[in-house]
């Protein structure tokens, strides 16, 4: 086995002095290593690629790619959006803004009706109370919470990669990398020793499972990257005035920022590392020594690799999808992306492997910001919109709480009580929805029974039908009104009533270039994945093979 710590001194010398700028010296010390030479051919692959690469990027939007796109190098995000099959409008009809229901809407070809997850958590009416969708056990969470394993969703269908690993009988590379180990949860089957997230603790990269991580994880590790990112600071990577947040010259001079990276907190001492532009740095060079030592794309059966990146940044306040830390993030993120490419083209070859880069927005504009430009906006609370529903129906039925709980945009009533009282439910879901249209911010109600019994086609009451899951999903369901957020905890959280489109892009194999504006439905990746690879779509699947990539 090749392990990239052989690494020359000068490399090492180089990446630790100036780990944003020079740690593509790991590259080219990892491409020596293994005598790679790049290669200029054009040929075009009539067979399936040996490696698939998701590249997932949390608070990506479209917008981002287009504002930015002269800030970026010509091999980064620009290789992928003029080489590649570029979707500017992806959808996923969800009406949550979890992302691990987005995931899996790409992951099984289907909706949250299908496959379960209809959002981070929903009520439990058997045990009267809240139910996450997946969690994390730490077995001595009180020393290191990041420390144990991804207990997984309950999933009612397969993934892409269920399906990879049972048609090639487990002779398929399936990994993931992410910083936090919750949303690896959301992508279906894993090889628990190839799955891989940071240790908030101790800034080691670790797997999800029992034995030990392979030796060059553990050599990786010893480099201690992480302790060297966080005695640095993140400052802007140039003039603030050349970023788009301060594009109109005001009174006020640009918002000054210099973050420590050093976390207060002795049990996260690493925190801070995940929202920055040093996480990416961090993930990309140990996806770079794991394809390398993994050998992934180099047998007849075809691998999967997930790595999971981010634009959105750690800092404690509402932000906007065009904060300059975001742009910060992204302008430093665009290196990565061109070292990642840059590597698999090298190492595997880019006729042999096919990228598929996607986003689970969820920023948009704040309420002050529409207000301030005369935009409709408000905040909307649903605990206390709750508690407002319990006493117009006390009102009208007597004492009781008729509301047991609300989630994401849900109502879910107390079947017990109404049993008890010997109350029609549908009955009492219309009296409801009417009330509702009353409270501000409310734009359209409907309630779980006409989801059962009608068919929506389009709209938000199709979206809302494409997520219903009976036994998870409340009896009553809202939308609020466009530009409107709703308050969770004391946070705001814009709402999907803002139009949030995701880039999707495919790049590399057998991909031409080509631009689509038209919508396009992110359930139908995975049945574009299985026709490429020419495996069974999963069992849920409802998408459509995308034509401009598999044609």
């Amino acid at each position: 086995m090749r392990y990239w710590v052989v690494l020359p001194i000068f490399a090492q010398v180089l990446i630790r002095l100036y780990p944003m700028k020079f740690s593509f010296v790991f590259f080219l010390s990892l491409l020596f290593i293994k005598g790679v030479v790049v290669s200029g051919q054009n040929y075009k692959p009539t067979q399936a690629p040996k490696l698939v690469v998701f590249l997932n990027i949390d608070e990506l939007r479209t917008e981002h790619l287009i504002t930015f796109s002269h800030k970026f190098s010509q091999f980064g995000f620009n290789q992928l959006i003029k080489n590649g099959t570029f979707y500017h409008r992806g959808n996923y009809k969800t009406t949550t803004s979890f992302r691990g229901t987005k995931l899996l809407n790409i992951h099984t070809g289907s909706y949250a009706s299908t496959h379960g997850v209809i959002g981070s958590a929903w009520y439990n009416a058997q045990q009267q109370s809240e139910e996450k969708a997946s969690y994390f056990y730490a077995p001595n969470a009180q020393v290191q919470p990041d420390s144990g394993q991804i207990i997984f969703p309950r999933l009612n269908c397969s993934t892409i990669s269920d399906e990879l690993n049972i048609f090639y009988k487990g002779k398929s590379k399936v990994a993931a990398v992410s910083l936090s180990p919750e949303m690896l949860a959301y992508q279906g089957f894993l090889n628990d020793e190839l799955t891989f997230w940071l240790n908030r603790t101790t800034g080691r990269m670790i797997n999800n499972s029992d034995s030990a991580p392979p030796n060059w994880a553990q050599k990786y590790n010893d480099m201690n990257f992480a302790d060297m990112y966080i005695q640095r600071q993140w400052g802007p990577a140039s003039d603030l005035n050349d970023y788009h947040e301060y594009i109109s010259k005001g009174p006020m001079p640009p918002r000054h920022f210099m973050y420590d990276m050093k976390e207060r907190d002795p049990l996260f001492p690493y925190q801070k590392i995940i929202g920055s532009p040093f996480g990416n740095v961090l993930l990309r060079d140990f996806v770079a020594s794991l394809i390398i030592n993994e050998e992934l794309g180099k047998d007849k059966y075809p691998d999967l690799l997930t790595i999971s990146l981010s634009c959105k940044p750690f800092v404690d306040r509402p932000q906007e999808m065009f904060d300059v830390e975001m742009e910060d993030m992204l302008i430093r993120l665009d290196e990565q992306i061109e070292s990642i490419i840059q590597l698999v083209r090298d190492d595997v070859g880019l006729e042999h492997t096919l990228f598929v880069l996607s986003s689970t927005p969820s920023i948009g504009w704040l309420p002050q910001t529409l207000a301030k430009n005369n935009v409709s906006t408000g905040i909307f609370n649903g605990k206390k919109t709750s508690a407002l529903l319990n006493l117009y129906l006390m009102a009208i039925y007597g004492q009781g709480k008729w509301v047991a709980g609300y989630n994401d945009k849900q109502f879910y009533f107390n079947h017990k009580l109404l049993n008890e009282k010997q109350i029609n439910l549908e009955e009492i879901q219309d009296k409801a929805a009417n009330f509702l249209l009353e409270v501000r911010g409310i734009d359209k109600t409907i309630t779980a029974y006409h989801l059962r019994v009608n068919e929506y086609t389009t709209g938000i009451f199709n979206e809302y039908q494409q997520n219903y899951f009976h036994g998870r999903s409340g009896d009553l369901f809202i939308s609020l009104k466009p530009g409107w957020t709703e308050e969770i905890n004391g946070y705001k959280k814009v709402s999907l009533e803002q139009n949030f489109y995701t880039p999707l892009i495919f790049f590399g194999w057998n991909v031409n270039s080509t631009q689509v504006l038209e919508p396009v439905n992110m359930i139908d990746v995975a049945p574009t994945l299985s026709t490429i690879l020419q495996i069974p779509e999963p069992n849920g699947c409802v998408g459509e093979p995308l034509q401009e990539v598999v044609q």
